[in-house]
């Protein structure tokens, strides 16, 4: 396919919905600079450390009810139309806050904005993987870690100096650029020949190859026609995702790499950045946040050209070692401090181990499971059930942010700091052996190539149950 096709289109399609993540970035690291300008009094707004908690963590919440949106509006609008509707949320939420001085309407912005996320999550990848050839597909799906990187940097980098006005006035610029990238791009494929529009997927199709071969055009969209065929065969809800047994390994395998991408604690990491810098490092918090957004936005850069080159496996492999190693070393730092109570002069010493886990889990974190999970779970399932597993999995993902986010607080004042990085770390231990004996390539296949792919594990796995049985 790769001879037959100019990718411009793909690029800039992939890249602009890409850019809603922006949003997703900045709203997730808005409460790192806004946090010390609530507790400093500069934001003026009269606000208890518990309410702080739920205002950091919410943005989790809303994105639940906007999973359910995401699917309604993939499976009835069309992909292109969901990623529009979609930026709509976020720059309510973003208005919300800019104006507001109360806790109350500030948890009410969180959650609308959340919905605008939840959206986010579900079309991105679905589109991406929909419209990418095989050999661009997982670059241009680590992109959206860049752009969420960016996002973080850009409050990262911003934030600390400017007023809290400022700082909301940006997060709300972002969601309308958004917007107005999103105009012109051209619908999947996929979903004009679900719905039997088969001259609009023709039209779409030579779009984004980018060619005006009708042969070669017609005959890949034969195979993509058998395969949406025999998927669409079977029903698009949520029960047949989860009561139908040919897509339980899909589902095990995802719910798996969901629980390492969000259970190593990255989203309760970017919230509470600025803080755990100032009580475990003399280097200024602000400038250390800055660092670590610059990083941030490389590593992911990297990881988006890795991708290209190495396999989901053992990029996800190497990420979860290196996110686990990380975290137990930032572990080690407050255990030494808050437990054993070493000495000033002698935590001095060691403050190069802070900077090191930190930036070491921002690192690895970002060249792997901080975004391949999201590919694979746009790569796994059949077209029926791809908007429910994405969605379902989406909805999961939020669960743990939401608890994650919310209880850092908590266990950190109750258990210390070490105990919550030591329990991120074990989650990243435990995803090296599932990776390994349960996750497989799908670099270099079609979407159809994957499902074929999948339907032999599945049979696979039957007939060892069956030997089993007999």
């Amino acid at each position: 396919m790769s001879r037959q096709t100019n990718r411009k289109i793909q690029y800039l399609a992939g890249l602009c919905v890409s850019a809603n993540f922006m949003f997703t970035g900045a709203t997730i690291s808005w409460p790192s600079p806004a946090i010390p300008k609530f507790q400093s009094g500069e934001a003026n707004v009269q606000i208890t450390e518990a309410q702080i908690s739920w205002v950091a963590s919410l943005f989790a919440v809303g994105a639940i009810p906007g999973c359910f949106c995401g699917h309604a509006l993939v499976e009835r609008a069309g992909r292109r139309a969901a990623m529009l509707y979609g930026c709509l949320p976020g720059i309510i939420g973003a208005g919300i806050i800019l104006f507001t001085k109360s806790p109350e309407l500030m948890y009410f912005s969180r959650i609308i904005s959340g919905i605008s996320l939840g959206i986010t999550a579900v079309v991105t990848m679905i589109y991406i993987t929909e419209i990418a050839d095989k050999e661009i597909r997982g670059a241009l799906g680590m992109s959206v870690q860049v752009t969420n990187n960016l996002g973080s940097l850009i409050i990262y980098t911003i934030g600390p100096f400017v007023s809290y006005n400022i700082l909301n006035g940006m997060v709300f610029a972002i969601p309308v650029a958004n917007l107005l990238c999103c105009l012109w791009i051209p619908e999947s494929p996929y979903y004009h020949m679900k719905d039997g529009r088969i001259a609009a997927a023709r039209k779409v199709f030579m779009k984004l190859k980018g060619t005006d071969n009708v042969k070669w055009v017609d005959e890949q969209l034969g195979v993509i026609r058998v395969h949406v065929r025999e998927s669409m065969e079977n029903k698009t809800t949520l029960w047949e995702l989860l009561s139908n047994m040919k897509y339980r390994k899909a589902l095990y395998i995802v719910a798996g790499l969901k629980m390492l991408q969000y259970m190593t604690g990255g989203m309760a990491i970017q919230a509470y950045l600025e803080v755990i810098f100032r009580q475990s490092s003399s280097i200024s918090g602000p400038l250390v946040s800055i660092i670590y957004g610059f990083v941030q936005l490389i590593t992911g850069v990297g990881g988006a050209i890795l991708a290209g080159y190495f396999g989901r496996r053992i990029l996800m492999f190497v990420s979860s070692l290196g996110v686990a190693v990380s975290l137990t070393a930032l572990g080690l730092y407050f255990y030494l401090q808050d437990t054993v109570k070493l000495s000033p002069d002698v935590l001095s010493a060691l403050s190069f181990l802070p900077l090191i886990g930190l930036f070491g889990f921002n690192l690895f974190y970002s060249v792997g499971i901080g975004m391949l999970p999201y590919v694979m779970q746009a790569e796994l399932f059949p077209i029926n059930v791809k908007t429910a597993a994405s969605s379902s999995a989406t909805i999961m993902a939020c669960v743990m942010n939401f608890a994650i986010t919310k209880c850092y607080h908590g266990i950190r004042a109750g258990l210390g700091h070490s105990a919550v990085f030591w329990s991120f770390a074990s989650i990243g231990y435990l995803g090296i052996f599932f990776i390994y004996f349960f996750v497989p390539e799908t670099k270099d296949k079609t979407l159809e190539e994957v499902q074929d792919n999948m339907k032999e594990l599945d049979q696979e796995a039957t007939a060892l149950k069956d030997i089993q049985d007999y």
